[in-house]
């Protein structure tokens, strides 16, 4: 049984995002992204975080370099690389071009 709980509590720490819903911790930085699509989904580093109108406060982020991604169906994704500092907060706007039919 002990097993079984340490393995779960393993997977847990392995699959857990870099990125927390505004919460974090006092060394994170927060980014708060804008764009014209407002339900667009906002990937950080390759993880899927939210949809960005679940976001108006931004997300926690360690610091450093990350890479944000935006997705929708009906435009073309956009992709921005941003350096955060510890406790920083940045604004971004990350506008999104329409696929024509």
């Amino acid at each position: 049984m002990k097993r079984t709980a340490l393995a779960a509590a393993l997977l847990a720490a392995a699959c857990s995002s870099p990125a927390k819903a505004v919460r974090g911790t006092g060394a994170d930085g927060i980014v708060v992204v804008a764009s014209n699509v407002k339900d667009a989904q906002l990937f950080l580093d390759g993880r899927f975080v939210a949809s960005l109108d679940a976001l108006p406060g931004g997300v926690a982020v360690a610091p450093g370099t990350h890479r944000l991604e935006l997705r929708h169906d009906a435009y073309f994704s956009s992709y921005l690389e941003v350096t955060v500092g510890k406790a920083e907060r940045k604004q971004l706007s990350l506008d999104m071009a329409p696929i024509l039919p």
